[in-house]
């Protein structure tokens, strides 16, 4: 009886053996990848090749990216509801869109920015500082939009020729507060891709298409 025993114990051994046998194994260095994988926006050249000579920026880890707009050169999302985004406006003015935004809380507009909160962004340039809550109101494809203890952290900067770069982080007043830190890590590392314009980038595809035989 104690010997049968003894081959059991013994028996029991092998897997756990083999289990820390296997677990050493080298890791290959090279994986090779057969799976296929549906296209998503960014593959679309028509969406994303045209974002080439636009801005890039440092994507803090907690966001998440999101599609581009027409008016969202770089769009983000945190949190539950929270969005950030990146838009060039052409005229209007910094006291003009700063105001729009006030409006959109039913709050008295500005005279003048001279008591705004000022940055430095883009190597240098100022940019003024706008921070808003309470209950947001707007319009969105028509249709009224509203929300509760809702909050703006509006960013503008006068990038010249009458253009004006503005970054807006809207969302829950708790979630707003909250990515106040990451915010302006992101705003710090925004910069013009001045590398790949678009008559850069032309000739780099023209390239890339003849090594690798065809392009996007």
């Amino acid at each position: 009886m104690r010997a049968f025993i003894g081959k059991i114990s013994v028996l029991a051994m092998f897997p756990v053996v083999a289990l820390v046998t296997s677990s050493c194994k080298e890791v290959p260095k090279v994986v090779e990848i057969d799976a296929r994988r549906d296209l998503c926006q960014f593959d679309d050249p028509t969406v994303y090749k045209g974002a080439y000579d636009a801005w890039l920026a440092t994507q803090p880890l907690e966001w998440r990216r999101v599609s581009r707009t027409e008016f969202r050169l770089l769009n983000y999302a945190a949190g539950e509801e929270t969005q950030i985004a990146v838009g060039q406006v052409d005229g209007g003015g910094i006291l003009a869109n700063m105001n729009r935004w006030k409006r959109e809380f039913g709050q008295e507009v500005l005279e003048n920015i001279d008591g705004l909160e000022k940055i430095e962004m883009l190597g240098g340039r100022t940019a003024y500082v706008i921070q808003l809550k309470g209950t947001y109101q707007t319009k969105m494809s028509g249709m009224p939009v509203k929300a509760e203890d809702w909050a703006v952290t509006g960013v503008i900067c006068d990038i010249g020729g009458g253009s004006l770069l503005t970054v807006k982080m809207m969302g829950p007043e708790a979630e707003v507060k909250a990515q106040q830190e990451n915010l302006m890590k992101f705003i710090k590392s925004i910069r013009v891709n001045s590398l790949q314009t678009p008559s850069e980038r032309s000739k780099k595809d023209a390239k890339m298409d003849a090594a690798e035989g065809g392009g996007y």
